[in-house]
């Protein structure tokens, strides 16, 4: 489980509004915004220290210095190179990546993996500077400033000032949900630009933005099969992208003959040799349908019809209207010493909650499973509108070795029973990881081979920890879906 949730003052300012006229860096013409240069910095370090405080940082030193020599690289290039840029790995397997006013680039390790060549990650780079240099971010809280979306941006005008709360949810907007098509179409032309500026295949713009396509086409699928809501990834705006290829193609008609643009394949895909594919192992990982957590020692199966988060400090499941979140607390040795059973704990911390007052215990059973002592409640909540329940579960961890004892707390809603049994037999599931499973947890890996005359996707398939679509998403992978297949002697990741 991992830190991922922004937390921010509620700080207010009344709005004092100058517009002012600013050339834009990459147009040339008038901008009218209401933040300047200064305010821009000040906004974007405000907002990564909070992003440094609230996640975890790639710890592979090797990545972290080579996105930053290759960010500074085409930052140097591009129409505001004397801004300090700063170029952050998250440890998440978000497939994402951001950024912020004053020079802030942002990228998920989940995108990483995506990659597969250095042109394609500079790509996605120059698209993120080019959201700065164009101050897509600066222009859009202007307008939301002038629109009274804003009371006031910052504190103070100098660097560190904190952001409003409004600004701040405005800045997680962008985050989420990118800067709207007209400047995630501009920042994909800059993105080109500035590939051929330092001398890079400017196609591997477009041939990553169809990875980007296909990565929401196959999760359409998947979330088809599945019965949910897909998740769509970077931006949520490349789905709706005009195919960029037909442009990108033309510009390289147009330098026909010119010097040749460098792509740097093998290099980078040697670099991704032996990282992490999705969850962290310190996180917790899913493997062959159960979750892992090394560091405390647990499992648990998980229904592929459920859709499984691991968020801050909880583990989310979903299954259309109902959700099971589940936690842990820390216990007292001296409390276990007198006494406290799972029922008791569950029964104090309901009893302290008006939680009684307008639910009915239907049901209280024991939930000892796998030498783990545990018990369950149901609850059923009904008016004249609607009946629901929430089932609780908890279970005491107790054998944790030098990690303090847990009490595991499943909260469980239902819009109704019928998917009761499947939330209950998860958790009948969860156990202690043995000590070999725990010094043989490494999470899942990328691993570079080299594509020989026997192997076929199918093949690989077979011997994979991806899953029903393990072809599809090694496809996606290397930029093959949904048929293609590599040549004999490329370089292709697959995943152990």
């Amino acid at each position: 489980m991992k830190f991922l949730n922004f937390k921010y003052c509620l700080i207010i300012i009344l709005p004092i509004i100058n517009l002012s006229c600013a050339t834009n860096p990459v147009s040339g013409t008038p901008d009218f915004v209401t933040i300047t240069e200064q305010q821009e910095i000040s906004i974007g370090a405000s907002y990564h220290s909070k992003i440094l405080g609230e996640n975890n940082i790639v710890k592979n030193k090797e990545l972290n210095d080579y996105f930053q020599k290759l960010g500074n690289e085409i930052a140097r290039n591009s129409h505001r190179p004397d801004l300090k840029w700063t170029f952050t790995l998250i440890d998440d397997p978000t497939f994402n990546a951001f950024a912020t006013p004053g020079g802030y680039i942002y990228m998920y390790r989940g995108m990483l993996n995506f990659f597969n060549s250095e042109a394609e990650f500079a790509g996605v780079i120059g698209h993120e500077i080019g959201h700065v240099t164009a101050r897509h971010a600066v222009r859009g809280m202007s307008t939301a400033q002038v629109t009274n979306l804003l009371l006031g941006i910052i504190q103070s005008n100098v660097p560190g000032g904190q952001l409003t709360s409004n600004a701040f949810n405005l800045m997680n907007i962008i985050v989420n949900r990118g800067y709207g098509r007209k400047f995630e179409l501009e920042a994909d032309k800059l993105g080109e630009e500035y590939l051929i500026r330092n001398n890079y295949d400017p196609s591997a713009m477009s041939a990553f933005l169809k990875i980007l396509k296909d990565s929401d086409e196959l999760e359409k699928r998947i979330a088809k099969k599945e019965n949910r809501e897909p998740h769509i990834g970077y931006h949520g705006i490349f789905s709706t992208h005009p195919d960029s290829e037909k442009r990108i193609k033309e510009l390289k008609a147009d330098r026909k003959g010119d010097k040749k643009f460098k792509n740097n394949k093998e290099k980078f895909l040697k670099l991704l040799d032996g990282s992490i594919y999705g969850s962290s192992p310190e996180e917790g990982y899913v493997k062959d349908s159960f979750f892992y957590h090394p560091i405390l020692a647990i499992k648990f199966n998980i229904d592929k019809s459920w859709v499984f988060k691991n968020e801050p400090q909880r583990l989310l499941l979903t299954k259309k209207e109902d959700r099971i979140i589940l936690n842990a607390d820390e216990l007292l040795a001296d409390d276990l010493e007198n006494g406290l059973t799972p029922k008791k704990y569950l029964e104090n911390g309901v009893n302290k909650t008006n939680f009684l007052n307008t639910n009915k215990l239907i049901e209280t059973k024991d939930f000892s499973y796998n030498n783990l002592k545990g018990h369950t409640h149901l609850y059923k909540n009904e008016n004249i509108v609607s009946t629901s329940y929430k089932r609780f579960i908890v279970i005491f961890d107790t054998e944790t070795g030098s990690i303090k004892p847990k009490a595991w707390i499943a909260n469980i809603d239902l819009s109704d029973l019928s998917n009761d049994k499947q939330a209950k037999d998860m958790l009948k599931t969860f156990s202690k990881m043995s000590k070999t499973e725990v010094s043989n947890s490494k999470g899942l890996r990328i691993k570079v081979i080299r594509f020989r005359e026997d192997m076929t996707y199918e093949k690989l398939a077979k011997s994979s920890p991806l899953g029903e679509f393990a072809i599809d998403k090694l496809r996606l992978l290397n930029g093959h879906y949904p048929n293609k297949n590599p040549k004999i002697g490329d370089l292709i990741k697959i995943v152990q």
